[in-house]
């Protein structure tokens, strides 16, 4: 009878341990605050992100999570070091892979590197990021895979896809669905309209409207489409 009680009571207290340590990893999984970058542990955050920045190479090693991470809330970037990468940091030589998404604010004195997306809005002082959904505010430039929104710059915006308004002295991408203004505006497949000092396209179905404006079929100024 004593064997039976100790067994009982040993398969409970096993029970009990088991659930504390799945609660315990569960726990481990999901932040409502966590500081950045994420660690590799943390899959996701519902509330507050802050720290340096989602990027690994903030800490300048390349570390990326197994699977995509999540930040839902708030991403509020503290570095001090984010204008140092602004000048010294090229982002052509990093596969931009997608590693991080938020969905909601992004506030950053720096930006996004390479392999983050967002869904909301943001303001930054640069973008490296890979595909943005939402309106967007960079005091230098972007420099993104895929934009779909509103995208508003000092210097430029560069993208692959654009689909919406991208605004800054210089505009370029390859493939455009919506408005360009600017100073200088391209594209290689647009269709929509440019309107800047200069706009150039190789395929253009719209409106260009401007001092000098080039597409495939024709250079005229003031207007041309």
């Amino acid at each position: 009878m004593k064997t039976k009680i100790f067994l009982i009571a040993a398969v409970l207290f096993s029970s009990f341990m088991f659930s504390q340590d799945s609660l315990e990893i569960t726990h481990q999984k999901t932040r409502l605050v966590a500081v950045t970058p994420l660690n590799n542990k943390v899959s996701t955050v519902n509330g507050l992100a802050f720290g340096l920045g989602l990027d690994s190479q903030y800490l300048f090693k390349e570390e990326t999570a197994l699977k995509l991470q999540k930040v839902n809330g708030l991403n509020l970037e503290v570095n001090p070091l984010g204008i140092l990468f602004w000048f010294f940091h090229d982002p052509s030589r990093i596969k931009n892979v997608e590693t991080v998404q938020v969905n909601g604010l992004n506030i950053s004195p720096a930006g996004y590197l390479r392999g983050i997306s967002h869904n909301g809005a943001g303001i930054s002082l640069y973008n490296y990021g890979h595909t943005m959904n939402g309106a967007m505010v960079s005091l230098a430039n972007f420099d993104i895979e895929k934009g779909n929104g509103v995208f508003v710059a000092v210097l430029g915006v560069s993208s692959r896809e654009m689909t919406g308004l991208s605004l800054a002295a210089f505009n370029d991408a390859e493939i455009l669905r919506g408005v360009q203004i600017g100073l200088v505006n391209h594209n290689i497949d647009g269709k929509g309209l440019q309107i800047g000092l200069v706009n150039k396209s190789k395929r253009m179905k719209g409106l260009q409207i401007g001092f000098w404006n080039k597409n495939g079929k024709r250079a005229l100024p003031l207007i041309n489409f």
